[in-house]
């Protein structure tokens, strides 16, 4: 039966990119190293026993508590359950174990002295990944994962006052891991990394990108997004927020700002999307209301089913009056969200975009 587990790392395949090699390196050790990474994620799959990945004591703690955390969740507070995320976090760092061992690897080899076919480090840079590696959850498992990592083919040997590592049946895979771990520093460097994004190594992201991970049906609401901006004459300007995982905890995160300003943007991945419109004030939120009531009454009860209700004591609660219904809201973000959109929630967003946007009402703001 399949578990979170599983769910976790499907998103992890949903969540590498599509083959597209970088031009600063030899294509074929790019395409070893994707084909070793997807067939890892595979073979997690069909049997994440065997990676040491467990479900059990996360399933367990579910089944024992839901109906505890159901009740804290429909509160509208701010969901936090410390052993919850404890356990979740022991999963979900044991199937991302293996590609940050070949990263933290990767990052430390001495470039001047690495070739296609092997990886050479400092031993003394070799142990202090070995020490950070045992900082994950689930340390007593360590020992077994590095087995599992043997039986995959990887080689560490040891001599001449370095450690070599090297893919004994992809040879040339360690040119595709130095493309991606010797990029230049940036805040996307391990995220290209995760999604073997090669095309994007030493680079940022695009939409583009986020769009090759998602169904066909988020697809068409993002680009739908696009045309409306577009259509009023909104020059934007992507904001892509880096991801530090591909497991089920990470998606993309990518806001659209025009003038300094979000406007919309999106959160997605491969199970749902949320779109988002940003006021940037509780009070614009408000006076919005109170122009579709006069304008667009039709459009009204959907504009108040669309902010998240919360009731937290956080100090950046904020209420905001929507004509006849008064709601608490985070206040930080100031946007309404658009869960997995239909047709109707894209014509309808569409239209707010027009109003917030429009000369006559922008320029009260």
């Amino acid at each position: 039966m399949p578990t979170l587990v599983h769910r976790s790392i499907r998103h992890c395949l949903a969540m590498i990119a599509p083959f597209r090699p970088s031009i600063l390196s030899g294509r074929e050790g790019q395409r070893q190293l994707y084909d070793w990474f997807r067939a890892l994620y595979q073979g997690m799959l069909e049997n994440p026993e065997d990676y040491l990945v467990f479900s059990g004591p996360y399933e367990a703690y579910l089944a024992k508590n839901k109906q505890r955390l159901d009740a804290m969740r429909n509160e509208k507070n701010h969901f936090s359950d410390a052993r919850e995320s404890t356990l979740r976090n022991t999963f979900q760092q044991a199937i991302q174990f293996y590609a940050l061992f070949l990263y933290e690897a990767g990052c430390a080899a001495l470039q001047e002295e690495c070739t296609p076919f092997q990886l050479s480090l400092l031993p003394d840079s070799y142990r202090q990944i070995l020490r950070k590696m045992e900082k994950l959850h689930g340390p007593q498992h360590h020992p077994a994962r590095y087995e599992k990592l043997k039986s995959l083919g990887v080689q560490i040997e040891e001599r001449d006052n370095r450690v070599h590592i090297r893919l004994a049946d992809h040879p040339q895979a360690m040119e595709g891991l130095s493309v991606l771990c010797q990029a230049a520093e940036s805040k996307y460097k391990k995220m290209n990394y995760l999604r073997l994004d090669f095309s994007n190594a030493g680079g940022i992201p695009s939409t583009r990108d986020a769009l090759d991970s998602l169904p066909p049906e988020y697809r068409h609401a993002i680009h739908f997004m696009q045309e409306k901006a577009a259509a009023l004459n909104l020059i934007t300007k992507e904001k892509i927020r880096p991801m530090r995982g591909i497991t089920s905890d990470f998606e993309w995160k990518i806001e659209y700002a025009c003038k300094g300003k979000n406007i919309w943007g999106f959160y997605g991945d491969d199970q749902s999307l949320k779109i988002c419109l940003y006021f940037n004030s509780p009070d614009k939120i408000s006076r919005t209301a109170d122009m579709l009531e006069k304008e667009c009454p039709h459009l009204l009860s959907w504009y108040q089913d669309q902010f998240a209700l919360r009731e937290c004591k956080c100090r950046y609660n904020r209420a905001v009056h929507l004509c006849n219904i008064k709601k608490r809201i985070c206040g930080l973000s100031n946007r309404m969200e658009i869960l997995n959109p239909g047709e109707q929630d894209l014509e309808n967003a569409g239209q707010i975009l027009s109003l917030l946007h429009s000369p006559g009402f922008s320029n009260n703001f």
